[in-house]
């Protein structure tokens, strides 16, 4: 919002366009009003406003003087004389000195003043926006430039220092120093921050840059652009050894105020002291192209970059009990316990320091085992799919984010098996009823889960019916039909295919419960379905 002052003498009028003028809706808000202009310059002239409308006549500082101190510190700011002098030689002075209308009081009319300001708040919108555009168009052509050196320092080898030097200077980079301190700054989940910001990787990666250049001194701190999720800090030193703290703190502050400033976190990894361009390649490049080294790294810390090796250990020896822990939560829909189970995995494949190759492949082992174990009968989102899951898991790029990500999936699928659990605090009508969606195939009778549950026959299905308010059978028709819809969408099968795979022996039968549930039958639906999701 922009801003402006009212000077005048004349109280009347300032207190009748404070209160007429429709600031708000101008887009301005009138943050003083003053009785000459020598009160309103030793008021404002620390944040001068953009907009000032003064009458010229006035003790101690007339408008025109005061006009003329506040364009010497800032040029770019508009004014509005209202005064009762009719006279050529003032109208042509105030021209000189950023007026954009002179009207006088005895025809002053509040709709004619408004549409001036409105005119003179799209000029300043419009140049503010065009200066923003030429400042972002320098740093951008800047910013490639130097990303471009980075990169030919990388990947050139016949660079002596004095020969590297003398191509930073002859594109604006100062690298005058006995040594540097490389730095990596790594966005984390970039693939999150892109699709909850709705911005691009490189807008992002140029927002964080920006910052970076902002808090840090730019004739020790010099910032490039590695890659849309990378960028490298080349620190400029005198004595390593004795900055290294120096350094350290002023990295914590730094990924602080980016997530203060852009709510997004970044995780920092420095690097050994090199003396010269060919050290640097020989330090950057592992930590550049070797993700798998910052997988165990936390998250908005700064980390000194080591090469430690992997664990060699069997990652599947308790697979089993993992499995059954999770599967188990999941069936009793107990978040708690999921997380409890899957944060002490995490903590377990941090101590052994496996492999994150190997990490992620147990993962998508007891993703799809457990996908193929429950055979959810819903409609699930599309992450579920296979193909999905390998892409998901694979785009994640440290433990943290992992842990993480597996805690709110299972959450989710846990979420949507409970859907069919019709709130109960009885453990045997809530393993009945994820037995039945884990066997929607086949034939499944009230004596068969009762024996199952070891229970008695007439003792489960009054429990059943007193927990969920329909009798076990309907429940068991209930997610066979649900099946049914989804194969009927996404599949070739015909109508007596699908009744025959959910274990109906009567094929009238299961079309018969079918457009009882749906107002139409199986083919029907096929149909419909089928064009509905087109």
């Amino acid at each position: 919002m922009l801003t402006a002052i009212l000077v005048d003498d004349d109280y009347p009028v300032v207190r009748y366009l404070s209160q007429t003028v429709l600031w708000d809706d101008l887009n301005i808000k009138l943050i003083g009003c003053y009785s000459n202009g020598l009160e309103a310059w030793e008021s404002a002239c620390q944040s001068p406003p953009d907009i000032i409308l003064t009458d010229i006549g006035m003790p101690k500082m007339n408008g025109l003087e005061m006009l003329e101190k506040f364009c010497e510190i800032n040029p770019k700011g508009r004014a509005v004389v209202l005064s009762c002098h009719n006279e050529f030689k003032y109208a042509q002075q105030a021209l000189k000195l950023n007026v954009k209308d002179y009207i006088l009081k005895e025809s002053l009319d509040v709709e004619q003043l408004q549409h001036i300001l409105k005119n003179i708040v799209a000029d300043l919108q419009l140049e503010n926006k065009t200066a923003t555009d030429i400042v972002l168009y320098k740093q951008k052509n800047q910013s490639a430039v130097k990303e471009k050196f980075l990169k030919d320092t990388l990947f050139q080898s016949y660079w002596t220092k004095e020969a590297w030097m003398e191509q930073a200077r002859t594109n604006g980079i100062a690298l005058d120093a006995k040594s540097y301190i490389p730095l990596v700054i790594m966005i984390d989940r970039m693939s999150t921050v892109a699709s909850n910001r709705r911005l691009n990787d490189y807008t992002i990666a140029f927002s964080v840059e920006n910052v970076l250049q902002d808090l840090l001194d730019a004739s020790r701190w010099l910032t490039f652009r590695f890659s849309n999720k990378q960028l490298v800090i080349l620190y400029c030193s005198n004595n390593g050894d004795k900055e290294r703290q120096t350094i350290y703190y002023a990295m914590r502050e730094a990924i602080a105020a980016i997530q203060k400033y852009l709510k997004i976190s970044v995780s920092c990894i420095q690097g050994r002291e090199a003396s010269g361009p060919k050290e640097i390649q020989e330090i950057l490049l592992p930590m550049l192209n070797e993700p798998e080294h910052s997988f165990y790294l936390r998250e908005s810390t700064v980390h000194s970059f080591e090469r430690l090796p992997f664990s060699r250990g069997d990652m599947y020896t308790d697979y089993a009990s993992l499995f059954s822990s999770i599967n188990q939560s999941i069936a009793l829909n107990e978040p708690d316990v999921l997380r409890s189970t899957i944060i002490g995995w995490a903590n377990g494949v941090r101590a052994n320091r496996f492999h994150p190759s190997d990490v992620k492949e147990l993962v998508l082992q007891l993703l799809m085992d457990l996908q193929m174990k429950t055979k959810v009968t819903l409609q699930y989102h599309p992450f579920l799919s296979g193909e999905k899951l390998y892409d998901a898991v694979n785009a994640i790029e440290t433990l943290d984010h992992l842990e993480e990500w597996m805690i709110q999936h299972l959450n989710e699928l846990s979420r949507r098996l409970s859907l069919y659990a019709i709130s109960s605090k009885r453990t045997e009508v809530i393993k009945a009823q994820q037995f039945v969606v884990s066997h929607v195939t086949e034939k499944l009778t009230l004596e068969d889960m009762a024996n199952h549950l070891n229970l008695n026959s007439s003792y489960f299905s009054r429990l059943f019916k007193k927990e969920t308010n329909q009798n076990f059978i309907e429940y068991v028709n209930m997610v066979k039909l649900q099946k049914a819809k989804e194969l009927l969408q996404q599949s070739s099968k015909s109508v007596e295919e699908i009744s025959d795979y959910l274990g109906y022996a009567n094929k009238s039968y299961f079309i018969k419960l079918f457009k009882r549930e749906m107002g139409m039958r199986p083919s029907e639906y096929s149909v419909w379905s089928k064009g509905h999701l087109e």
